[in-house]
């Protein structure tokens, strides 16, 4: 059977499975070039559909990820262009003070409809989207269902509605490999905001481990809210900028973060019978931390923030672990992206194995959809490289080549450019962009749109920074290590695999030169993707030439792309990331190397 799962809304995407297997993931902040794009995704459905009319075939079930929508947040997909200001007044009293109040918030939406950011970046469904307040559809998933029947023109013959923690959960399980779940008794953690109403859902498997069971779900787990409403108080985008916190926070100084914990986080949740619930939780809990916190630094309320995060979450393990019997969990929910925080839990004495699937945000909901259509049958996601092919049209790959980088008194292009070349550059301290087949899924770039360079070069780390990515000084690059290698340089006792860079782990001293850029500047851990043969071979066999010539095998690896942009997908967006930064190098299908004069 062929099954389309599709989240509609902050993170929007789409995935195909045709008989069990995951084939495509498009995410829609691809093709808007707007990170984090919430909306419809008539993109990613497009591509999807047009794939399955290519098989000649049908989709069986289309599955939305909605069962408890706001109208209003679709009419308005605040992500797509509210600035610090436009959150400020958000959470603060322009609309979540007097929703709390029970004053209208009439006037705040008459504001929003009137704002020309809104109406330019909202996606082409707006003025359908305004017929349904007029009562042309009885509600919002009334308006999902007939869009989606018009654009597939019956090409989908039954569509229903997700839970949403239900898809998270079903993406934390299902894309496991069979050999691990069979092996084990998996435990399933979902944690974000907010998704349908609920915030965090506790899952174990049936007996026969072909499905799992919902054990428990509360609203009450509000850890995902307080760490979003405090990267706005440091003044960064909640729901994008939290890693820039989690980033900050190995720089607090001991004794502060503690003082903070304790007075002002600590006492706001608890975890009672395997949940996260309210303990002394203000009403307003925005107004609460903008107030307590302003008196201190924002490193030492970075690391405060994280230090409850991995505090709590760790005694919801602990008592999970205790009542039922359980040593091995995976994962999933916008929480799941704090390697810091999975780096706490792996370490827990009675945690056998943990399990952080690619990207745990709502962008891949539309995967987990697919496997709650389908659950134990179907395949693990064994590939993630499911995206928009770097080569689009029907030109040959030479000549669309030739085409882009036509001005010879900008670019060289050179062919048939061995692994050996490229390393060379490596060594010599120059920053390569590596773009082939077809784009990964999710946050992290993993080879196929990266831009890498020498890990035991410091001075890489400036360049890339000033020159390409402009991002913020004291967040850490990631590391590509050849997985055979990774225990020569990674603490790493209970084998524990972290292809995504889910996971951080502490570095070993005695070989932390050879990998320092890659490292966190500060406390020298490391979120590694732990790179095997048969998951990216010409991505390995260009490591493993650095290696064989330089005795290192692993590259500082950071995401193609411009600041403020979603990764480069097809040429025409690696083309403007190449020419509008300081990259001098770009590697493309393994085979072809522009140098820009």
């Amino acid at each position: 059977m062929n099954f389309l799962g599709i989240n509609a809304g902050h993170g929007a995407s789409c995935a195909l499975m045709i008989n069990g297997k995951i084939e495509l993931v498009y995410q829609e902040e691809r093709f808007t070039k707007i990170k984090n794009f919430g909306g419809y995704p008539r993109k990613s459905i497009e591509n999807c559909l047009k794939y399955i009319e290519k098989k000649k075939t049908h989709i069986d079930i289309a599955a939305f990820v909605n069962t408890n929508p706001n109208l209003n947040f679709y009419k308005y997909p605040i992500s797509n262009y509210f600035n610090v200001k436009d959150y400020t007044d958000f959470y603060g009293d322009k609309y979540y003070s007097k929703l709390l109040a029970n004053q209208s918030v009439k006037k705040y939406f008459d504001k929003l409809d009137k704002d020309k950011r809104n109406k330019a970046s909202i996606s082409l469904e707006r003025k359908k989207l305004d017929l349904i307040k007029d009562g042309d559809y009885k509600d919002l998933n009334n308006f999902l269902k007939t869009t989606l029947q018009k654009q597939s023109k019956n090409l989908v013959k039954k569509i229903i509605f997700s839970d949403h923690h239900t898809c998270h959960a079903h993406y934390a399980y299902f894309s496991l490999s069979r050999k691990e779940i069979q092996k084990n008794k998996i435990c399933v953690l979902t944690i974000d905001s907010q998704g349908d109403g609920i915030n965090q859902t506790l899952w174990l498997p049936s007996k026969n481990k072909k499905n799992i069971i919902n054990i428990n779900r509360t609203n009450s787990c509000d850890i995902a809210r307080i760490y979003k409403l405090v990267t706005l108080i440091l003044s960064m985008r909640p729901d994008e900028h939290e890693y820039k916190v989690m980033g900050m926070a190995p720089y607090s100084k001991g004794k502060y973060t503690k003082e903070i914990y304790e007075k002002v986080f600590k006492n706001i949740l608890k975890v009672k019978n395997c949940k996260i619930v309210h303990k002394n939780r203000p009403k307003n809990l925005y107004n609460y931390l903008k107030q307590n916190l302003e008196q201190y630094r924002f490193d030492n309320i970075s690391g405060a923030v994280q230090m409850f995060v991995e505090k709590i979450t760790a005694n919801l393990l602990k008592q999970i672990n205790s009542k039922y019997k359980v040593n091995c969990f995976s994962i999933s929910g916008g929480v799941s992206m704090n390697i810091k925080a999975n780096k706490v839990l792996s370490e827990l004495s009675f945690v056998k194995k943990i399990y952080v699937p690619p990207t745990g945000t709502d962008d891949s909901l539309s995967i987990g959809a697919c496997y709650y259509l389908s659950k134990s049958n179907s395949e693990s996601l064994n590939n993630i490289y499911l995206g928009q092919n770097l080569f689009r049209n029907k030109r040959s790959i030479e000549e669309q080549i030739n085409l882009k980088f036509k001005n010879k008194k900008k670019f060289l292009i050179k062919k048939n450019v061995s692994h050996n070349l490229v390393a060379r550059l490596l060594i010599k301290g120059e920053i390569v962009a590596i773009a082939q087949g077809k784009e990964e899924f999710g946050a992290r770039a993993l080879g196929n749109r990266s831009i890498i360079a020498n890990p035991s070069n410091n001075n890489v780390i400036k360049t890339i920074n000033e020159m390409i990515k402009n991002r913020d000084f004291w967040m850490p690059f990631a590391l590509s290590i050849i997985y055979e290698k990774h225990k020569n340089y990674i603490i790493n006792k209970k084998k524990i695999l972290s292809e995504f860079m889910t996971i951080g782990f502490d570095t070993k001293v005695n070989n932390l030169q050879q990998i320092k850029a890659g490292t966190h500047p500060y406390d020298r851990t490391v979120r590694p993707q732990m790179l095997k043969f048969n998951k990216n071979k010409n991505y390995y066999n260009l490591i493993n030439k650095f290696y064989e010539l330089s005795g290192i095998p692993a590259v500082l690896n950071t995401s193609l792309n411009l600041h403020g942009y979603p990764i480069s997908s097809d040429l025409d967006d690696v083309y403007k990331t190449f020419k509008n930064s300081g990259l001098k190098y770009l590697f493309l299908e393994n085979k072809y190397l522009i140098i820009k004069k």
